[in-house]
């Protein structure tokens, strides 16, 4: 090797002369994916080529990347190394060198990637051959394949590219990427290029697995593999690893080395210490394949109805727990989330399930386990641990306590401050006047005051809260709503509810509003510089209240210049109060809908901007100290929705960096811009440090929150066109709301002292915490004492806990608990103004116990082979000390049988088990088995009463000998054994052969069952035929053979047995759907298992023809016979059912239509024409059924109209209308309007030809194309139902006319020549 290193010496010399040396790293940082993330200050022109010293002498080209000016971040494809193991070297584009002394420069042959490589020494070749690097994914599936080879089973199936390397170990490696889909052995890839291969060419293949979830988060992983899948020693398999990634530059430190199972132990015993520490991570094949089947995103737990949701655009209700096969785009509020497919810890939905604490789990092929698919349509309790999960059907009064416990107990009223009747710029606007003009608007206003550079902060306009409510009150909008919220279809159908908040949002933005709302509207938007379009945002008093954060429910508009009049976007502002979304948030934290009211903060709109993103005044993502978090995307695109294919950069900013010290840590690189390069660029980073921390500060006072746990500010920024870092919102960061139950809250916390033990008197003083959860100081309030359902002591408590802190009161009555036995303690905080009653009372069970007390009980009690018991001393520690030894009498039939002393190690309030194992004193028929515990640790129990237990059994028995025999090959010390109990999965009995003899072994098992024999051969192939003829069976009691196997087979073979046939019964339910009609084809038969082994197949048949699959659709009317088959084939079920057709295929609905908006004397009346009486209907989607077809009293909406037949086979289902009606008055009027002439020199006349029927006047303005209003005029219901409108001292041009009053609104075009 030390000629080697002086060619690299010189090399390196080399270029370090003609290509301007090494550059400086300024910053050095790991990602999230393990990637080194080395910044430098780069400059457009030049390229730049990363050196990482491998080992001592092995240097080599890790990655080159193209610069630009400003700060850039350098990486590699694969895992850190420390920063002195990294070279940076800038070389010019317009003179390159030659890194790879190959005669082609280094430009040349990145840009002609892949079929050339800039650090690779091999030649270009053709890609029908190959290619000399694989740059990207896509190229990777191009020269991958799927090739079944029979000297490497491990690549059946598998997708995957060969390699070769030429003079691997010489200064000039060549790196080929082999097309696989021309060439299956290396050696006709060889020939085919021409190439002499002299010795080892370091071939392989580099398998792509899909579904595999790194370390890193990174989902899809690479393995190379060497030849056979052999184990090569460390230095071998270092470079091979090196080389290959080095020219796959699109990895994500995501590629490991697979070693097959024929030479684990070869790489175990004599390798696997040098790869400790190193960057290869080994991948062996008995552990490659292990499927993951569950990830926790985020523990919690939850009740909920339990949902399939198969249509992405159905949204589910807040108390659904929804099973998703694909990611929706937006979720609202629910109980629980499966996913069939995999998430990112920051995906919406986990940061929704986070944001809301609600179970969240990704679940592979979840509809194939039972005990999930089982439970759809019903309520379920559903919980996410952190290595498995809890699901159980649960009841609806659990449900229902679940989320009234979760829902504020008192309702919440936002504050609403309607003094403030006038539009304020922005710096007319205080921190104090967000009940106003709502937080939004007034923490904008609050940062113009922080001193930043001007345009950082942007100017603008607050729309008071006033406007809203006079807006609402012109068009009896609160009356239209209240009339639309008491509808009990609208409580309980979340289909209605949702097209009915629909229509009113439809109400809002095309209603009228007063024109001197309009007026002043004008003016602001005068007041804007012309040319800019105006950002209209919403900001309300119902956001950031404790517990109820309220992002993301409403809509911002931006009003653009060719939209006429801004009250257009500020309407469209107001409807969004009525979003769906904001509603049943809204509605769950008990928030007051008429007491919430939208401001509109406006300011112009930020066009073509260079970036934008998300910061965070602390790290709430992977909690780190003293950093901020920053989210960026290029220009416009999204942070809180992203496109799929588009990845946001992360960055954790220093809050304050040491001298010299990194001032940030790059997570991930967004693919939107060039490899390298940063979208916050360093003196943005600067600056966005120093925003947010003054931010962060100042916010901290206002909110009277400083030193509170978990508060940060949350804010959006932007870089703008004119490359200005500009802030546009400030809020608390979402979970510190989350956290926060309510203005005013005192909650009891914990019992402080006493605690349970054996050392309880009769002068125990009780102390207990209490906490304020709220956001105001609490002081003047009263805590009860109740010890066993009585009231012993009140105190009255005057010392003030301030938020976020807590404090300790002890009672002055001492207590009595000398009595050894549980205690009752309630302790009760009351204030008058506390706002959250479910944490004011504390329930606590204090014991008085021995210091020694073991409670014996008896287990499982199993007779199990040869008459011998087999049963389970339970032991519960119900005294202080832990127990780690007993002693157990055990008495047979009235004989001490047996005296047995155990180690064990019980804490209090544990238990553990002894097994005991009975062989004498047993007669055939009834034995009487009594248990006695003598002592604990060598001492005397404190309480004899629960001492001794006994049981009876006679030596009936489930157990009986099965003997496994093995006749083995030539290598006997390859085969080992082991049996499964297929329902509980316990090892029951394992071994191993020694020596050539055939190889018996009894083992006793339970008859009832059904188990699973495995077979292995560490070398892999089989006991049969290569080396001797082996082969294995099992035979049960009676001497029959239950199980025969060939031997043929590779590392392992499974065979499922049950003994006696029966441990395999299947149960199973079958649910059918009848046909819509007789003459359709659209029944459906599901067959979902309890009990039984699986895998099933199923039939519908009777057994014609088997099926994976358990659910059947497009079945016509007609008897099926049902046929299910357990794994082992020895079990099945059967059942014949009828897949019946429904008559009831018409129905006649007469709709009455309200007479306005706010009336309920609609109605909806059903009448069957079709099917089988007697009916039920519903017209709330199903949720309620009556027998009665009249419902009357109904306002506007469209009501889900279901009728159900007697026989509960057909459900006919219509939407039904219920809609204004219209008066006589209002269509003569809209169809009788008269404009003319038009177009008109000067003057135009409007008439009303129906004039007579007026009741009341219509009114006439007149806009300009800019939404200003240049004319009025009116036709009076007492006139002659003419007007005439001057147009004298306008401009020729389009004009538009409103003619409105309060029972319609029309508009026209007139035009001016």
């Amino acid at each position: 090797m030390r000629p080697f290193l002086s060619i690299l010496c010189f090399v390196y010399g080399y270029v370090f002369s003609f290509a301007q040396g090494e550059v400086p790293i300024t910053n050095y940082s790991v990602n999230n994916n393990g990637q080194v993330q080395l910044s430098i200050q780069g400059q457009a022109g030049k390229y730049y080529v990363l050196h990482a010293d491998h080992s001592p002498s092995f240097n080599w080209a890790v990655s080159m990347t193209m610069g630009v000016n400003g700060t850039m971040v350098i990486s590699e494809p694969a895992g850190a190394y420390p920063q002195a193991n990294y070279t940076i070297t800038e070389h010019d584009v317009s003179s390159p060198d030659d890194y790879d002394g190959d005669g082609i420069d280094d430009i040349t042959e990145f840009n002609n990637m892949p079929t050339d490589a800039p650090i690779n020494y091999a030649s270009a070749i053709d890609f029908v051959d190959g290619s000399t690097s694989i740059p990207d994914p896509e190229t990777f599936m191009a020269l991958a394949t799927v090739q079944n080879v029979g000297w490497a089973p491990f690549l059946d199936g598998q997708l995957y590219v060969k390699f070769g390397i030429l003079d691997r170990d010489t200064p000039n490696p060549k790196v080929y990427f082999i097309n696989s889909n021309t060439y299956i052995i290396h050696a006709n890839f060889w020939n085919g290029i021409g190439a002499s291969v002299t010795g080892d060419d370091a071939s392989g293949e580099i398998v792509f697995n899909p579904n595999t979830i790194n370390t890193n988060g990174v989902i899809g992983s690479y393995s190379f593999n060497f030849s056979f899948g052999d184990a090569y020693d460390f230095e071998a398999t270092q470079r091979t690893y090196e080389l290959l990634v080095a020219n796959m530059p699109f990895l994500q430190n995501n590629m490991n080395h697979f070693i097959g199972q024929a030479d684990e132990n070869n790489h175990l015993n004599n390798y696997a210490d040098d790869f400790e520490g190193s960057r290869i991570e080994v991948a062996l094949e008995s552990d490659v394949f292990a499927e993951i089947n569950y990830i926790p995103f985020h523990e919690a737990e939850g009740y909920g109805f339990f949902k399939h949701m198969t249509d992405p655009e159905e949204t589910p209700g807040s108390r659904d727990i929804v099973l998703y096969d694909a990611l929706p785009n937006s979720l609202p509020r629910v109980g629980g989330i499966i996913t069939s497919v995999v998430q990112t810890p920051l995906s919406h939905v986990n940061l929704r399930a986070i944001q809301d604490n609600v179970p969240n789990a990704y679940i592979a092929d979840p509809l194939s386990i039972d005990s999930i698919s089982n439970l759809l349509g019903n309520y379920i309790y559903y919980k996410v641990e952190n290595e498995t999960f809890q699901i159980r059907e649960a009841s609806l009064d659990e449900v229902n306590a679940w989320y009234e416990a979760l829902r504020p107990t008192e309702p919440q009223i936002p504050l609403r401050d309607l003094s403030k009747t006038e539009i304020l710029s922005l710096d007319s606007i205080e921190f104090e006047m967000s009940s106003a003009f709502g937080a939004k608007c007034s923490n904008v206003a609050t940062m113009r005051n922080f001193g930043f550079p001007e345009g950082t902060i942007p100017y603008g306009f607050g729309i008071p809260f006033y406007y809203y409510d006079e807006f609402m009150q012109f068009n009896n909008f609160y009356e239209e709503a209240q009339v639309m919220i008491d509808n009990p279809t609208f409580q309980t159908d979340i289909n209605f509810r949702v097209e009915r908040l629909k229509d009113f949002r439809r109400d809002i933005k095309d209603a009228p509003m007063p024109q001197w709302m309009l007026d002043n509207l004008q003016e602001m938007h005068e007041d804007f510089p012309v040319g800019t379009a105006v950002r209209c945002r919403s900001s309300t008093n119902n956001e950031d209240l404790p517990g109820f954060s309220g992002a993301g429910l409403y809509t911002s508009k931006t009003q653009h210049l060719d939209e006429g009049h801004i009250s257009k976007s500020i309407k469209q502002v107001y409807a969004s109060m009525w979003n769906f979304r904001a509603y049943e948030e809204r509605d769950f934290y008990r928030v007051d809908h008429f007491m919430a009211a939208m401001g509109v903060l406006c300011h112009p709109n930020f066009q073509e901007e260079k970036s934008n993103g998300v910061g965070i005044s602390i790290d709430p993502i992977y909690e780190t100290e003293g950093t901020f978090y920053l989210n960026t995307q290029v220009g416009e695109f999204l942070i809180t929705n992203p496109d799929p294919n588009s990845v946001p950069e992360e960055i954790l900013l220093y809050e304050n960096p040491a001298p010299g010290a990194p001032g940030y840590l790059v997570l991930i690189l967004s693919n939107l811009v060039s490899p390298g390069e940063l979208v916050m660029d360093q003196i943005y980073l600067d600056q966005m440090r120093e925003y947010l921390s003054t931010i962060h500060d100042e916010f901290e006072v206002l909110y009277d929150v400083v030193g509170a746990e978990g508060f940060g500010m949350d804010i959006e920024y932007k870089v703008t066109a004119q490359d200005q870092l500009a802030i546009k919102q400030a809020r608390p960061w979402v979970s510190f709301w989350a956290d926060i139950t309510g203005d005013y809250d005192l909650g009891a916390e914990a019992l402080v002292e006493p605690q349970s033990s054996s050392s309880l008197g009769n002068n125990e003083l009780v102390k207990v915490k209490i906490a304020n959860n709220g956001l105001n100081n609490m002081s003047d309030f009263d805590i009860e004492l109740v010890v066993d359902g009585v009231s012993v002591e009140t105190m009255s408590v005057t010392q003030t806990i301030e938020p976020f802190n807590n404090g300790d009161f002890q009672f002055t009555i001492p207590q009595d608990f000398s009595n050894v036995g549980d205690y009752n303690i309630k302790a009760i905080v009351s204030h008058v103004d506390d706002e959250y009653a479910n944490n004011d009372t504390l329930n606590v069970v204090l014991s008085k116990v021995h210091a020694f007390d073991g409670d014996l009980s008896i287990g499982n009690l199993t007779v199990v082979c040869n008459d011998e018991v087999q049963i389970d001393a339970v032991i519960k520690n119900r005294g202080e000390t832990t127990i780690t030894d007993v002693s157990i009498q055990v008495v047979v039939n009235g004989m001490v049988s047996e005296l047995i002393d155990a180690t064990v190690d019980i804490p209090f309030e544990e238990q553990g088990t002894v097994q005991i194992n009975i062989d004498n004193n047993l007669t055939e028929f009834t034995n009487n088995i009594v248990l006695n515990l003598l002592s604990i640790n060598s001492q005397a129990d404190g309480d004899l009463t629960n001492n001794s237990v006994s049981a009876n059994t006679n030596l009936d028995s489930s157990y009986d000998i099965i003997t496994l025999q093995i006749n083995p090959d030539n290598y006997p010390q390859e085969t080992s054994w082991e049996v499964f109990d297929e329902g509980s999965g316990e090892l029951i009995a394992s071994g191993a052969l020694t020596n050539g003899q055939v190889y018996t072994q009894d083992i006793c098992l339970d008859y009832g069952s059904c188990f699973s024999l495995y077979v292995y051969d560490s070398w892999g192939d089989g006991i049969c035929c290569g080396y001797g003829i082996g082969n294995f069976l099992v035979m049960n009691s009676s001497g029959e053979t239950i199980v025969f196997n060939d031997g043929e087979f590779d590392y392992e073979t499974l065979e499922v047995f049950c003994p006696n046939g029966e441990g395999c019964d299947i149960s199973a339910e079958v649910t059918v759907t009848a046909t819509s009609s007789p003459f359709t084809n659209d029944g459906a038969i599901t067959i979902n298992t309890s009990s039984g082994l699986s895998p099933f197949i199923y039939s519908i048949d009777g057994g014609q023809t088997y099926e994976e699959t358990n659910s059947f659709s497009g079945l016509a009317q007609g008897s099926y016979n049902i046929s299910v088959i357990g794994a082992t084939g020895d079990c099945s079920f059967e059942e014949v059912v009828f897949v019946d057709a429904c008559s009831l295929v018409s129905v006649e609905i007469i709709a009455t239509n309200a007479s306005s908006v706010v009336s309920t004397n609609g109605s909806i009346e059903i009448n069957p024409t079709s099917g089988v009486g007697p009916y039920l209907y519903s017209i709330d989607g199903g949720q309620n059924f009556v027998s009665n077809n009249v419902f009357p009293n109904l306002p506007v909406g469209t009501y889900n109209v279901i009728v159900q037949d007697e026989a509960n086979i057909c459900l006919y289902e219509e939407g039904v209308p219920i809609e204004v009606e219209a008066s006589l008055v209002e269509e003569m009027i809209s169809h009788g309007i008269m404009i003319y002439p038009n177009p008109t020199k000067n003057d135009f006349i409007i008439e009303i030809e129906s004039f007579s029927a007026l009741i009341e006047d219509i009114n006439i303005e007149v806009y300009d194309n800019l939404g200003r209003t240049i004319n009025k005029s009116s036709v009076t219901k007492n006139g002659n139902g003419k007007t005439q409108v001057s147009l004298a001292d306008s401009v020729p041009g389009t004009y538009f006319v409103k003619c409105f009053n309060r029972g319609f609104e029309k508009h026209f075009k007139v035009v001016k020549l």
